[in-house]
């Protein structure tokens, strides 16, 4: 799987999204003028998280795990991580989460803990990409995240999320991290990110 990595910036110490999720759209033929549909072009790790998620592949876990594995291994910037953690995710009514089970095989491949009920969602938030800008999404996810301990306080944290659009999730649960955890280091890998970010 080939990947084309992307820096992104935020309150963390390094960050990369491995490619763009989307290449191109183009409206699809036929169907509802008032509702158009779209055909999507993905990169290859776009495809593969895709397939994940909106089709149940998890035959796709093992693939997009190595390549993110391949990648940080080859980053001196993350040769001494303590720990993989996956972000909460927004929809718990899902019985396969998609970002943990990543994170589970990508610690596997790396022999580092990823656990899953380290950061905790506090409360339910509204989903961000409905939220017209920055400062509503900021708002949106006050309090929003807590940690269960200081177990990692200290120590250096890659935080695992599989899509970046604004950043704000991210952002905020890298300053829980950071403040209510004490990691002495926070970077971030996201798979892919959107091609614009509002």
């Amino acid at each position: 799987m080939e990947i084309d990595p992307k820096p992104i910036l935020g309150n963390w110490a390094h960050g990369w999204a491995l490619d763009r999720h989307t290449l191109c759209s183009r409206a699809a033929p036929g169907g509802d003028p008032s509702c158009p549909r779209f055909a999507s072009e993905r990169s290859e790790v776009g495809e593969a998280l895709f397939r994940l998620k909106y089709q149940d592949e998890r035959s796709q876990v093992a693939p997009i795990a190595a390549v993110a594995a391949a990648f940080v291994r080859a980053r001196s910037e993350l040769a001494d991580l303590d720990a993989i953690l996956p972000v909460p995710p927004s929809d718990t009514r899902r019985s396969f989460q998609p970002v943990p089970a990543l994170a589970a095989a990508l610690g596997l491949e790396l022999g580092l803990p990823a656990p899953d009920d380290f950061l905790l969602k506090t409360r339910a938030t509204r989903p961000l990409k409905d939220l017209g800008d920055k400062r509503r999404r900021r708002e949106e996810l006050v309090g929003a995240f807590a940690v269960a301990d200081r177990r990692f306080a200290g120590r250096h944290l890659l935080l695992f999320d599989d899509l970046f659009r604004s950043g704000e999730t991210l952002k905020a649960v890298t300053a829980c991290l950071l403040f209510e955890g004490g990691a002495g280091v926070v970077s971030v890998l996201a798979l892919t990110a959107t091609r614009t970010r509002r």
